[in-house]
């Protein structure tokens, strides 16, 4: 895309001025968000973490008692790491997917920054913590032995710190495999540790097909949860189709950013991760009339899951000023369709056949655009109806491709 804005870069050198100033500025903005007073350096390439930072001394108190880094999850760029009980993940760059893993930094720095200033949104995006270019001898010193050894996976490299989603609680993913795992590998999918990593990828736009066969190889890990399959479990989609819609219209409109490949998961809360009115729903005139001596504890943790947005190396950035919007309206609509339906299947899709689906499509819409016209409320008339430019645009391709009996939902790209 001719929209990409990056930052010059050599694989040896270190970030620029601008963009160290931009880490700076975002670092700035995470102390606030966080606990004033507290920093959470978010590091250049090459520089030092900070000590006053609190993820700095937690990370220097990992590395001092020499816990070793578990694979938890993989993408397209990168592998996944945490230490047990940490608060981070490593993403180390696969071998020539390095420039694809600063890309997910920058696009991941945008889009924090973007979902900070909306803080009444559920679905979350991860902090991000440090880049660590693969030249970090300090860094690579301390966590290469760490880290399992991999002939095809050659280290150092460079590396994408960031905030760890908690899996699933262990009583949701027992009823996943309660519900989904052949019965005959229900007792060793539950004893089994790589099961232990459980996020669920929510696919609001695909049903299995009816009756499906149990999969033989069944694992919890990077799990795809379709539709019909939540519906079974009783799970609140029309929130989660809010949810989705509101975090694309930040993404679209706040950000800039076309959201190609990126993934929505259900994960849980870091312990204690955000105020308690926030965590519940709340205000603190709805908590002042509870119960006198209210367990708030056993409602947080009912609340404990909800939705993540990750995997950002894909995406395209486009310009911020309006002006740029607009004289590439054409092109710039095209490219978040495109983005749109080359995902996998996590958004209600238009035109469907079931009442279930048809609904959870004019919920999607409805509150994307109710998000989009908050963000807009400022703007230009004409940047105010893109949004929906852009969702006329997703049904008639739908249409069109429906018209070719390519069904619901085709990708050109990926089949």
């Amino acid at each position: 895309m001719a929209f990409r804005m990056r930052a010059d870069e050599t694989e040896d050198s270190g970030i620029s001025s601008e963009m160290q100033q931009f880490i700076i500025d975002n670092n700035r903005l995470l102390d606030e968000l966080s606990s004033p007073g507290e920093g959470t350096s978010i590091s250049p390439a090459q520089a030092t973490t900070s000590t006053a930072s609190s993820f700095a001394v937690f990370n220097q108190s990992q590395q001092a008692a020499e816990v070793s880094y578990q694979k938890i999850g993989f993408g397209q760029c990168g592998l996944v790491f945490s230490k047990p009980g940490s608060a981070h993940v490593v993403k180390i760059a696969r071998p020539y997917f390095s420039d694809a893993l600063w890309e997910d930094f920058l696009s991941h720095l945008r889009l924090f920054k973007a979902f900070s200033l909306h803080g009444d949104t559920q679905c979350r995006i991860p902090r991000v913590y440090s880049y660590v270019n693969k030249v970090n001898r300090a860094w690579w010193d301390a966590n290469t032995a760490l880290l399992p050894p991999n002939p095809e996976f050659p280290l150092p490299s460079q590396a994408l710190i960031t905030e760890r989603i908690l899996p699933l609680p262990l009583a949701i993913r027992n009823v996943l495999i309660d519900k989904f795992c052949p019965e005959g590998l229900r007792e060793s999918a539950k004893a089994s540790p790589l099961n232990n990593d459980c996020l669920a990828r929510m696919y609001l736009g695909r049903h299995r097909t009816p009756n499906p066969p149990l999969a033989p190889n069944f694992s919890l890990r990077n799990y795809n949860l379709c539709l019909d399959q939540m519906l079974a479990l009783g799970l609140p989609v029309q929130d989660y189709a809010r949810e989705m819609a509101a975090c694309l219209a930040i993404i679209h409109w706040q950000a800039r950013v076309d959201g190609y490949d990126i993934e929505f998961v259900l994960g849980s809360d870091a312990e204690y991760a955000t105020h308690v009115a926030q965590s519940l729903g709340m205000d603190v005139e709805q908590l002042e009339q509870l119960p006198k001596h209210s367990d708030v504890e056993v409602l947080l943790q009912r609340r404990g899951v909800r939705l993540w947005v990750i995997d950002f190396n894909l995406c395209n950035r486009f310009a911020m000023d309006d002006a740029f919007i607009l004289g590439h309206e054409k092109e710039v609509l095209s490219q978040l369709v495109l983005a749109f339906f080359e995902n996998d299947p996590y958004y209600p899709l238009p035109l469907m056949e079931t009442n279930v689906d048809r609904q959870l499509w004019s919920i999607f819409r409805q509150e994307y655009l109710k998000k989009a016209a908050e963000i807009l409320s400022g703007a230009s008339q004409a940047l105010k109806r893109l949004p929906v430019k852009f969702l006329d645009a997703c049904v008639e391709r739908e249409h069109r491709k429906l018209g070719k009996g390519l069904g619901h939902g085709h990708r050109d790209f990926k089949g």
